[in-house]
């Protein structure tokens, strides 16, 4: 459950806008006081008044827009944003006004489909009477029978539930059992690291009691279950995640509130060994989560709200405040596989130039005082970032140091190519810096000239995908024949219509799935696709060739919905023997970069 679209009437800078958004993970750019964070507290601001009536009224009252009586509440109770008067929610702090027929003057109205092609919306409005304020349910289009079951109880995933998390801050040595309403208060108050405990410890139990039901008349849990549980409950990814990226481990101790007054949550250092069992470092002390360093906090925190069963919009303002280059662009990457795999919407307020940098431009929500809107080129990025040429970033930085370029369309093609590479005993070079830019090989010829010009000795590949561009404009070698050579600057493109196309391997499916090959041949089948024995072959059948493979992994009845695996997972379980010939041509080409 999406938002598609948001409005916004005399909320802080907006006095009137309307937004639109985007499904999956969209970065929110702009300069200082554009009106990014707005755009988050805005939707933050309609979930906290959306709970309240439900709590107040029952979630009948959502329905309920005649008469002026609202739910009235102090400053102190207001918890979604620190603010010192709640005047400061209202356009130039100015909270009446004489042309409001209903005397609710702040108003968020948040638009999404119920059902395909169903669109729903709710308007929350604001005024305030003697220092205090009160909300009510200004404007909607739902109807009982579409979101109450027989009980008069709200049918789950039937509105949007939104998440909010500022930067990260708060956090401290004693962290008791909070109700959800504290843990509110705190987060609203921006401190967030007040609450990181509750929400690992919630993720925590719920996975205790995920495994207690599979192993229900079991001894221990089956292979595939394991399996299944390691890929998609939440704690499992985060524990996953921290032991990948930071060789960090989460320790929960029990908690009985007749004994304990705290939540005791440890860290333990160590690596994950080649069958990817965690194993801490001989004689090392689990120590308390507080102490560590304030990119594993943030990130941390960001994981356990992002991945929150239930919540799928998810706001998060700067996460990356206190992550370096390289980590900033793992967490894009994990939380972009997270927005797929879990089916979550998430904004991230930023200014990081690195992250505006190798987002699809497309995925880019430009906020200034003109305009809110999503970038329609990739040359656009150029003006977010105030000039290629100022923008002093680690990446550019690297790129003087080693001169060697790598353009791709997306981070996850760069993760993507290196499990190839691993499972193709390849070893990747240390000196190639890559690059994140989408459009065709003209347009990225025109970033990588201007990156030349104060980079004499620059060389660069660029790799995509053929999408429906001609079979015939790429042959075995990948040159790309649409794009006239320059010098220094090798234009690529894969043979296949998509980098997906080299991942049709059924050997490799049944492997990751743990499912017989007879049934992925019947998935295949079902699509209309043979697997020919020469699948790895640079001249494999033009049926293979014009697969719609990006889509037969995502969308309907796909290799995600049939067997519960991404790209990611199909790409580590390719033997040797499975990687295609053009994926091999493209290694030979990085090679010959790298020298």
């Amino acid at each position: 459950m999406h938002i598609k679209k948001i409005e916004l009437h005399r909320f802080k800078r907006y006095n009137k806008d309307s937004i639109k958004l985007k499904d999956g993970l969209s970065l929110v750019v702009g300069g200082n006081n554009s009106g990014k964070s707005s755009i988050l507290q805005a939707l933050a601001t309609w979930q906290f008044c959306r709970t309240l009536i439900e709590i107040e009224k029952g979630p009948t009252g959502l329905l309920q827009i005649s008469g002026k009586t609202g739910v009235g509440l102090g400053l102190v109770d207001f918890t979604p944003l620190h603010i010192p008067t709640l005047a400061h929610l209202w356009t130039n702090l100015k909270t009446t006004r004489i042309d409001e027929k209903d005397g609710y003057t702040l108003k968020i109205k948040v638009y999404w489909d119920i059902e395909e092609n169903k669109e729903r919306f709710l308007e929350m409005g604001m005024s305030v009477a003697n220092d205090r304020l009160f909300v009510k349910t200004t404007a909607t289009n739902l109807n009982a029978e579409e979101i109450l079951n027989e009980h008069g109880d709200l049918i789950p995933g039937r509105l949007p539930l939104v998440a909010y998390l500022p930067p990260f801050a708060g956090i401290t040595d004693r962290e008791g059992r909070l109700t959800p309403a504290m843990r509110e208060r705190l987060v609203g108050q921006g401190l967030s690291g007040g609450v990181v405990r509750n929400a690992l410890y919630d993720l925590h139990e719920e996975n205790k009691r995920q495994r207690a039901i599979l192993l229900i008349g079991r001894k221990k849990l089956r292979d595939l279950d394991l399996l299944a549980l390691r890929r998609n409950d939440p704690w499992e990814i985060l524990l996953n995640t921290m032991q990948t990226f930071f060789g960090t481990d989460i320790r929960i101790t029990p908690f009985n509130e007749r004994y304990h007054s705290y939540l005791r949550i440890k860290c333990v250092k160590g690596k994950r060994d080649e069958k990817g069992v965690f194993k801490s470092h001989p004689g090392f002390n689990p120590r308390d989560v507080m102490v560590e360093g304030q990119g594993f906090l943030q990130w941390l925190s960001v994981y356990a709200l992002t991945l929150s069963p239930g919540v799928n919009v998810i706001l998060l303002d700067e996460p990356d405040a206190h992550l370096n280059a390289a980590l900033q662009a793992d967490l894009l990457g994990s939380l972009e596989s997270i927005s797929l795999s879990q089916n979550k919407q998430i904004l991230l307020a930023t200014h990081s130039p690195e992250l505006i940098r190798i987002q699809e431009h497309e995925r880019i929500l430009s906020v200034s005082k003109d305009s809110t809107k999503y970038l329609k080129e990739a040359d656009d990025r150029i003006g977010v970032l105030a000039g290629i040429g100022t923008v002093h970033t680690p990446t550019i930085h690297e790129l003087m140091r080693h001169q060697r370029m790598l353009i791709l369309e997306a981070p996850s093609d760069l993760r993507f190519l290196r499990i190839l590479a691993k499972q193709a005993n390849f070893q990747w070079p240390k000196n190639i810096v890559p690059w994140f830019w989408t459009g065709s090989a003209s347009e990225r010829y025109k970033l990588f000239d201007q990156l030349k010009k104060e980079i004499k000795d620059l060389k660069a590949i660029s790799i995509r995908d053929r999408d429906n561009e001609a079979d015939a404009t790429v042959e075995h070698d990948l040159i790309d024949k649409s794009f006239k050579t320059k010098p220094d600057f090798r234009a690529l493109k894969w043979r296949r219509r998509h980098i997906e196309g080299y991942l049709l391997c059924e050997g490799a499916i049944a492997r990751a799935s743990g499912k017989p090959v007879i049934d992925v041949e019947s998935f295949f089948k079902a699509h209309a696709i043979s697997i020919p024995a020469n699948h790895t072959t640079s001249n494999v059948a033009i049926s293979i060739r014009e697969a719609h493979a990006k889509e037969i992994f995502t969308s309907g009845d796909s290799i995600k919905s049939r067997f519960g695996l991404t790209r990611e997972d199909v790409g580590k379980a390719l033997e040797p023997a499975d990687i295609a010939d053009d994926i091999r041509t493209f290694f030979k080409a990085l090679t010959a970069l790298s020298k």
